[in-house]
């Protein structure tokens, strides 16, 4: 059998995302992936496939860290390296996994504020300013912190999706809060979620159950309940909301996402086995609370070496 003609990577990769991730993942998620693209074919739009090895691999995340923050860069290495094992272990394009033992770069570091970690004092502290202010805001961000949902699945709740019973949601849609996107009523449209991981049925305590019913008082069961409360259908709107929570609270500012974060980090810390949170966030599998988490222990653990030092530099 002859030998497959060679294929250059960046038109393998758009293959791939366009058979697996096109109408399968959201539409967020799905331009990422074509984001990444546009970005080989300005670092490598000449590499082929099959001649690539472990050295241009590493020579292409370089390239990209030169302009791009860690984080970044490591988003962009987990879709890459998705693409690349596919073509070792499944295709059989190339004959070995190039990504192995690859190095994410620094990255370059900037001045701008991320939202930090929460010790778990400040995270106390937020907890009882929410329950005191005791508004819708208060009572979104809450539920956010309680449950770990992303902020699109907590808009596409709905009264059908609430089991009073049981004390269990069922995430099953998220709602598009994009410009534009109304249905025939003017109302918000639902879409389905980030995955078919993302589809789950969580058990909440007490408080979120009562809270999703104050703010459902004069919804219809098939409508979002916070998604129709003025307000709540942007993202940017919320997170300036929050951050001024956290002010008021005064713990350090962080932002819809880092409340979920904090869910996580917060259940594994108390011993919660990292699948189980993964699968309570809706997580394909428990790397990425596991990354969460570390990531947060090596936070901690340079700000304690900081403290030793200036505790020993005083002996």
């Amino acid at each position: 059998m002859g030998r497959r003609k060679k294929i250059l990577f960046t038109d393998y990769f758009i293959n791939l995302v366009d058979t697996y991730k096109l109408n399968q993942v959201g539409e967020r998620t799905y331009n990422k992936y074509c984001l990444t693209h546009r970005h080989l074919k300005k670092i490598c739009p000449d590499l082929y496939l099959q001649d690539m090895n472990a050295n241009d691999y590493q020579q292409i995340l370089n390239k990209f860290g030169k302009t791009h923050e860690k984080a970044t860069i490591t988003d962009f290495h987990r879709q890459l390296a998705w693409a690349l094992k596919r073509a070792y272990n499944v295709d059989g394009l190339t004959d070995r996994d190039v990504t192995y033992d690859a190095q994410i770069p620094k990255g370059v570091v900037t001045n701008k504020k991320k939202p930090k970690f929460m010790e778990l004092d400040d995270m106390k502290k937020l907890v009882v300013t929410l329950k005191y202010l005791n508004s819708s805001y208060a009572n979104f961000f809450l539920i956010l912190l309680k449950t770990g949902l992303r902020f699109a699945e907590l808009l596409g709740i709905t009264l059908e999706d609430i089991d009073f019973e049981k004390k269990t949601i069922s995430i099953n849609k998220t709602l598009d809060y994009k410009k534009g996107a109304y249905d025939e009523n003017f109302s918000r449209r639902f879409k389905s979620t980030k995955n078919k991981y993302s589809i789950r049925t969580i058990p909440v305590d007490d408080a979120v159950i009562y809270m999703f019913w104050r703010n459902a008082k004069g919804a219809d069961r098939d409508e979002s309940i916070f998604g129709s409360i003025k307000g709540f259908q942007y993202n940017s709107s919320l997170n300036n909301k929050l951050e001024q929570t956290c002010k008021y609270a005064g713990v350090p500012v962080i932002t819809l996402h880092g409340l979920r974060h904090e869910h996580a980090t917060y259940l594994v810390s108390q011993g919660i086995d990292s699948r189980a949170v993964a699968e309570r966030l809706g997580h394909v599998d428990d790397s990425v609370t596991r990354e969460v988490y570390i990531h947060r222990l090596e936070t901690e653990r340079v700000r304690d070496n900081q403290q030793i030092m200036r505790s020993v530099s005083k002996i």
